[in-house]
């Protein structure tokens, strides 16, 4: 499968993460927020308009809520999700590229927009 700007395996998306209280462990923790936006390469596993599946090189806390910032994609313009970690698992595998598999809920899902987006992805066009 050739490779272009709109057809990509792998997705760079923008994170902000927003303020954040995790348990961890038997007490909770306060992730604080950042004004910044960092860029991440991710790799959608698969998506449904609750939530995604994603492939990350670096890990994310369960419970952590931020900010995805969605690319241009074909005709769907950029996008600003809400999500929070539902998991975040490490794979020792070697085969594999990005390390962790992290599993996010949309906090208020823009359905609109992920039907789109599911759509495509079912097409095979992204």
């Amino acid at each position: 499968m050739s490779i272009n700007k709109d057809q990509r395996i792998s997705l760079r998306v923008g994170i902000k993460q927003l303020t954040s209280i995790i348990k961890k462990g038997h007490a909770h923790e306060l992730v604080k927020g950042d004004n910044k936006m960092g860029v991440a390469t991710i790799r959608i596993v698969d998506l449904s308009t609750g939530g995604l599946c994603i492939e990350s090189k670096k890990t994310l806390k369960l419970g952590v809520k931020f900010e995805l910032e969605m690319p241009k994609i074909m005709h769907l313009e950029s996008n600003l999700l809400a999500c929070e970690v539902t998991r975040s698992i490490f794979r020792e595998d070697p085969r594999y590229h990005m390390n962790y598999e992290i599993g996010l809920k949309f906090k208020t899902p823009n359905t609109n927009y992920l039907q789109q987006l599911r759509d495509l992805a079912l097409a095979k066009k992204i």
